[in-house]
């Protein structure tokens, strides 16, 4: 199945440097750039259309997606500009699933009217606009006032998972749904389950038929944290876990972590890796990044 998405020029130029190293030459003149691994092949055209193929073709087009801040993907019938924002649900989002340095971490949380008075609704409402700091102060609040369940995959466990075949889709909907089961024991009840959106209902599900009585969520949206309060709060818990463990991290390094993935991360691998070795590198990164070979190839 292919995967198209429209990118302006500097998305477009964003998107190629991040596969620089696997780009090839292209088929034809109409191709602007063409990147081939072994699992995935993307073609980028002069228009700035942007076709992903192969098997993890899914994966990146919902990567690029939210990286770009693309328009919202709705995949049920009932338009989420409809929904009451603090409509009673559980709603769950990840967060370091992008950095390499750090583990991945998945919230689910529940609101409904009377968890709503608590809140301060602006803030909640602004969640993927709030920034770290911002998270840092405000989460702890939540996680007192809110009914959630947090998972958190440490790097050492993550890499291990990565190399008996698992994909970091794979891993989300794992902890999406161990996250969704335990909050449901928690609040005694199953009231709409939402999704921020990561990959298709069908694939979500399909990676969970080996997890033991599966629940399938109700909604699945891409910026569902705009819709659904529940989501926004979820999101924020995720980031502050996230946040909480990579500086942690950082103190047993003794250095600040870089987020994200990028060329001063590339050089901050470097100098770990130089300085620690790679079996070390699998307690705090997440390896299968291209991150790592980039940081091994630089000059020592």
């Amino acid at each position: 199945m292919n995967y198209v998405l429209t990118l302006n020029d500097a998305q477009t130029k964003a998107l190629v440097d991040f596969y620089r190293n696997a780009k090839v030459k292209p088929p034809n003149e109409n191709v602007k750039a063409f990147i081939k691994t072994d699992n995935l092949i993307v073609t980028v055209y002069h228009s700035n259309k942007v076709v992903f193929q192969g098997k993890q073709a899914e994966e990146a087009f919902f990567f690029w997606h939210e990286t770009f801040d693309m328009p919202e993907l709705q995949t049920k019938s009932q338009p989420a500009s409809s929904v009451d924002y603090f409509t009673p649900s559980i709603g769950s989002d990840e967060s370091g699933v992008g950095d390499y340095f750090g583990p991945l971490t998945v919230c689910a949380a529940y609101v409904d009217d009377e968890i709503k008075q608590t809140l301060d609704v602006k803030t909640i409402k602004d969640s993927k606009t709030v920034s770290d700091e911002e998270i840092l102060a405000l989460a702890p609040k939540l996680m007192k006032s809110v009914p959630h369940a947090l998972y958190i995959l440490h790097n050492k466990k993550y890499n291990q998972l990565v190399e008996k075949g698992y994909n970091a889709h794979h891993l989300k909907a794992y902890l999406h749904a161990q996250s969704h089961k335990k909050l449901i024991t928690k609040i005694k009840k199953r009231p709409t389950i939402v999704i921020d959106q990561f990959c298709r209902e069908e694939t979500y599900m399909h990676y969970l038929q080996k997890f033991k009585d599966p629940i399938k969520p109700d909604v699945f949206l891409t910026k569902a944290e705009s819709h659904y309060a529940s989501v926004a709060i979820a999101s924020i818990i995720a980031r502050y876990a996230y946040l909480e463990e990579l500086r942690k991290l950082g103190e047993i390094l003794g250095v600040e972590l870089k987020k994200g993935a990028s060329k001063a991360v590339d050089e901050q691998a470097h100098d770990l890796l130089k300085k620690y070795g790679s079996n070390r590198l699998k307690t705090f990164a997440k390896i299968h990044f291209k991150t790592t070979r980039k940081a091994s190839s630089l000059p020592r």
